[in-house]
């Protein structure tokens, strides 16, 4: 069965929501940790947690990393997980029971799939990363065509569609889905991220005392999506320009681009933190930043994305530059911030330092998109329209449901 939110839906929620199955938490995965804190807030239903947390320091990637040892006890460990999440699920359920599966929900809805459809429990999958796109297409994985690519291709796509209803974050991922992995159009949809709104009390503030350098700041894993190259070229255009300090939050895959920018020496006012920061410390980085950036990764999985420090940086009341390619959850306006498009690189960079000197020379100009960019927040993006959505989601659940 799935649940079809396409059309109206039932005023009843559900008597109740069950989390289950193996989640990955922390700073790097805070989506649903999120999602349930709100949940738990809002909503009118029993929410009952019997997922299997995995612990913060857990990351998908490393099943492809690392040593032979290392990726064979994590596969085992979560496929073990999912198994045992899938049975709890069957044997505990009520008829009644809606079930959130935060990600990587695959690991337990694949078990699932195995049960004949009218037996399986209505779930709802948080699907906002896919798993085989991050681990073959996005970081470079392996062979994309390769028998390991293909064989979790499959696994995913028989996964995905055992669940109720997918979640993804943008339209431009609800597509992509579509077409990797045979969703059907109704059984998926695009709502916003959940992030933590108490790190970030005073959206719109500008935190800049005038005896300081204007601050330009990128936070982000070192990976292809982020345009590192870009970022990098950007730093070097702006070190010619006096007043201004950029720094960069971030460690992964292309460290080394940053590492030899860093060796060559002409890097005025360049700061590179590269230890790992808690969110809370994040967040005040971005409070007193006075331009935030975003990605620029040009197509593909860059171009699908609203990334969480985006989230962050409105719900502060930044300016944002960012790529012109990119994609929001159904329904919503533009984005604002300053939208910079590009095929020739160089140039690009080029683009994007004079685009953040504008707005470093007019504090007006500042102040104004970041403001707008705060109240674009509160009303498209913040926990009332998170609730909104599930709220629409769980009643669709409890109401129509199509085979």
């Amino acid at each position: 069965m799935s649940i079809d939110v396409s059309g109206s839906s039932a005023e009843r929620m559900p008597e109740r929501l069950v989390v289950a199955g193996v989640a990955m938490c922390g700073d790097g995965y805070p989506n649903a940790a999120n999602t349930i804190a709100l949940l738990k807030r809002e909503l009118r239903c029993e929410i009952r947690d019997q997922a299997y947390w995995l612990p913060p320091n857990v990351r998908l990637w490393h099943l492809v990393k690392g040593s032979a040892l290392k990726r064979v006890t994590l596969a085992t460990r979560l496929g073990v997980g999912g198994l045992f999440q899938a049975a709890r699920l069957l044997l505990g359920q009520r008829a009644s029971d809606v079930v959130y599966l935060p990600y990587p929900a695959p690991l337990t809805l694949w078990w699932l799939s195995i049960i004949p459809r009218g037996w399986r429990p209505r779930c709802i999958a948080d699907a906002y990363i896919s798993l085989w796109d991050s681990m073959f297409r996005d970081r470079g994985g392996g062979d994309v065509r390769g028998v390991v690519s293909r064989i979790v291709r499959r696994f995913e796509a028989r996964s995905l569609r055992a669940a109720a209803l997918v979640l993804v974050d943008t339209e431009a991922n609800k597509r992509q889905m579509i077409a990797d992995f045979a969703l059907s159009a109704r059984r998926i949809r695009s709502i916003p991220l959940a992030i933590n709104e108490r790190l970030f009390p005073s959206s719109g503030r500008e935190q800049a005392p005038s005896d300081r350098p204007a601050r330009v700041l990128f936070v982000g894993t070192l990976v292809p999506l982020h345009g590192i190259d870009i970022v990098l070229a950007v730093a070097a255009e702006l070190s010619k320009s006096d007043g201004i300090e950029f720094r960069l939050i971030g460690d992964g895959q292309q460290s080394a681009l940053v590492e030899a920018f860093v060796r060559t020496g002409n890097v005025a006012g360049f700061t590179w933190i590269r230890e790992w920061m808690p969110l809370a410390d994040i967040a005040r980085e971005i409070e007193e930043a006075d331009v935030c950036l975003g990605v620029f990764g040009g197509e593909g999985k860059a171009a699908r994305v609203l990334p969480f420090k985006s989230y962050c940086a409105l719900a502060a009341g930044k300016a944002i530059v960012t790529q012109a390619a990119h994609s929001l959850p159904d329904g919503l306006p533009p984005l604002p911030a300053v939208l910079v498009a590009g095929t020739d690189r160089q140039k690009w960079a080029r683009d994007v330092a004079a685009a953040i000197r504008t707005l470093i020379e007019s504090r007006a100009e500042r102040i104004a998109l970041g403001n707008t960019a705060g109240q674009y927040f509160a009303d498209h993006l913040s926990s009332q329209a998170i609730r909104a959505a599930w709220q629409e989601i769980l009643c669709a659940a409890n109401g129509r449901m199509d085979d």
